[in-house]
Order: structure tokens, then C-alpha cells, then sequence
């Protein structure tokens, strides 16, 4: 079950049910609060697009930077660090948000 934040950003969007690719990035933003307080920064809900200068706008401490990298990722394809870069970086509750958005992504 998605929380309340899952439910808010995609209500806001107006995003598909069927559009994997916003869902995985809707998943990491709203499950981390750290970065569902920089949702703003992120995405774009007029435009529908992701903000790819919050890298220089807002600071993100290194393991939620590359969550924000990974959901770029499995939104369009964002050019960003490797898999072992990212996920090297990530505590246990970050890596076990960023298996599931991976799921998401990929309909599993």
C-alpha cells in the first residue's frame, strides 16, 4: 500500500496509472521525507517534467542526491552515476525505496 504523500503527488500530477516511469519516481519522492519537502525543486507539475537544475539549486546530502539521480533514471534515461555508485551509498531504508521504485519501473 502507497502512503498519503504517493497518493497526493500523483492526484497533483494527474499521472496515469499505467505510467510506470512517474510512479517509481512519485514512489521515491514521497517516501522519503527529505526529499517530498524538496518535491517543488524536483518536478515540475505544470510542465509534468522533472527540474534536472536542482543538482545546482538544492542541497542533498550524497545518498539522497543519488535517490534524486535514480528517479530521474527510471523517469527518462537521466545520464547519472552507475548502479554501484548510487546504490553504494544508500542506507537500508534508501536501498530497500530505491529496490522497490526499480520494481515499479519495470512492472515486477
Amino acid at each position: 500500500m502507497k502512503n498519503e504523500n504517493y497518493y497526493k503527488l500523483i492526484e497533483r500530477d494527474n499521472t496515469n496509472p499505467e505510467n510506470h516511469e512517474r510512479r517509481a519516481l512519485f514512489t521515491i519522492f514521497s517516501e522519503n521525507k527529505e526529499l517530498y519537502a524538496k518535491i517543488d525543486n524536483l518536478y515540475d507539475f505544470e510542465e509534468h517534467w522533472i527540474k534536472t537544475d536542482c543538482f545546482e539549486k538544492v542541497d542533498f546530502s550524497s545518498g539522497n542526491r543519488k535517490m534524486v539521480e535514480l528517479a530521474f533514471n527510471l523517469y527518462n534515461n537521466y545520464d547519472c552515476s552507475t548502479p554501484l555508485e548510487i546504490f553504494s551509498l544508500l542506507d537500508n531504508d534508501n536501498y530497500e525505496l530505491a529496490m522497490k521504485a526499480v520494481n515499479i519501473r519495470f512492472n515486477k
